[in-house]
C-alpha cells in the first residue's frame, strides 16, 4: 500500500472526547438512550448484550418464526 503523505498524528484527548460526545449525542437522538449506550460498548460486550436481549425475549415468549422486515407497521 502506498503512503500518500506524512502520517497523521493522533488527535489530542480533548478533541477525541468532543468527537465521541458528538457521536454519542447523535445516537441518543437517533436511537434513544439505551441503544446509544449499547452502540458505544466494545464489540464483544455489545454482542453479549444483544444475545442476552434475545434470550430474554425467548423466555418471555417472543416467536422468531417471521423474518424481520425492518419496518414496524
Amino acid at each position: 500500500m502506498k503512503q500518500t503523505g506524512p502520517q497523521a498524528k493522533a488527535w489530542p484527548p480533548g478533541v477525541r472526547r468532543r468527537v465521541r460526545q458528538a457521536i454519542y449525542d447523535f445516537h441518543v437522538r437517533a436511537f434513544g438512550e439505551e441503544m446509544a449506550r449499547v452502540n458505544c460498548l466494545p464489540l464483544t460486550e455489545r454482542r453479549r448484550y444483544v444475545a442476552d436481549m434475545v434470550d430474554h425475549a425467548v423466555r418471555k415468549g417472543v416467536k422468531f418464526a417471521k423474518p424481520a422486515l425492518g419496518v414496524t407497521p
